[in-house]
């Protein structure tokens, strides 16, 4: 199908280009921007993967045929990419366009709403959000269910119900298998991941650890990384920075310790009530404090966009994420582990959508 001004996507790709400040017109049917027709080859998906991409991009090239515009509710960077090295254009409705033949070429972030239409908000990053997001991190091949996350981050089936279809609304998870969207979900994660607020302390951990207990304490930082794996040069040598369940924590450090004197550890309350630690690596005489687990730890890390990012990339830990041919594996695009479409997976699907819609009727949210 090719881009007309009488097709609803030849309507909605004329509004995307009007708001990125282009002239546009459709004279005869045909597409015009700024003087140059627009004769590009619609592809229409809904969360194309990667691998879906790399495809379509590889098929058109040995027909010779011109590249197209591939037109999605959510194009992962990693299928952006690949889409950008064949040279194709694409619409990702979450706001951004990119048009790329002879005469016209463009790429820019599109003016985005945030509400469901109604003027309430539809983001899923609350606090249960965040632990519907972690979970689905820390088990990536799971299909993200109201009723088994529930149960295990310890909130409502309804409130948990709720988020998730939230997140199915932004394409982060998919709306038939569950399953989520990956490395996408990360990433998304990672840039919201609240890591502002620290508490300077001027004592070493073990000092903190006499005040507030060591069941109080669920360290975060490099160190608590390069037990989960990571790579991270000097790490012992960084202030210690743990996360603390309740706010009169960090008043006691606060009181025990002042604020005087060069910082030797960070508390912050921890964004997450539902707070994953590392296996076997539990409170002993030696080291009295709680590990956190490898994805918090990188979820933390990914928010500083040099180091840290560097840091997790090189870790391999993020799901979906490419391989690096430095660590000996190949250089292929992110796998997304959630294939949408828009006709629904399979009778079984639905079934289970059903389920969870049902168990979260009547509950509350928390």
């Amino acid at each position: 199908m090719f881009v007309t001004s009488r097709t609803a996507i030849g309507r909605e790709l004329a509004e995307a280009l009007r708001a990125a400040g282009l002239a546009v017109s459709g004279a005869s049917g045909r597409l015009t921007v700024d003087g140059v027709m627009l004769d590009l080859e619609v592809v229409e998906r809904s969360h194309p993967h990667p691998g879906e991409l790399a495809a379509l991009v590889d098929d058109a090239a040995q027909e010779n045929a011109a590249p197209g515009i591939v037109v999605a509710d959510r194009i992962s960077t990693a299928g952006r990419d690949i889409l950008r090295r064949g040279d194709w254009s694409w619409l990702d409705r979450r706001g951004h366009l990119r048009i790329w033949r002879p005469g016209l070429r463009i790429e820019t972030e599109l003016p985005s709403g945030g509400s469901d239409g109604r003027g309430t908000t539809s983001s899923p990053w609350t606090p249960v959000g965040f632990e519907v997001a972690l979970h689905a991190l820390c088990h990536p091949t799971d299909p993200v269910r109201a009723r088994s996350v529930a149960a295990e981050i310890g909130r409502s089936v309804g409130g948990t119900q709720e988020v998730v279809g939230r997140f199915a609304e932004q394409g982060l998870i998919g709306r038939t298998g569950r399953l989520p969207l990956l490395p996408d979900l990360f990433w998304e994660t990672a840039a919201r991941w609240p890591d502002d607020d620290w508490t300077s302390v001027p004592a070493e951990l073990a000092q903190v650890v006499e005040v507030l207990g060591g069941d109080a304490l669920v360290r975060c930082d490099e160190r608590a990384a390069t037990l989960g794996g990571a790579r991270i040069a000097a790490a012992a040598s960084l202030p210690a920075r743990c996360y603390v369940q309740h706010r009169g924590a960090l008043r006691r450090a606060r009181t025990a310790f002042g604020s005087a004197g060069a910082v030797q550890t960070y508390l912050r309350l921890s964004p997450v009530r539902w707070l994953p630690e590392l296996d076997g690596y539990g409170p002993d005489p030696e080291h009295p404090w709680h590990v956190a687990a490898p994805m918090v730890c990188a979820l933390r890390l990914a928010r500083d966009p040099a180091r840290g990012r560097e840091i997790v990339r090189d870790w391999g830990i993020v799901p979906g994420e490419e391989t690096s041919v430095a660590d000996g594996g190949t250089d292929t695009p992110g796998r997304a582990v959630e294939v949408a479409s828009d006709v629904d997976a399979s009778n079984a699907a639905d079934a289970s959508n059903d389920a969870d819609a049902a168990d979260s009727a009547g509950s509350s949210t928390p």
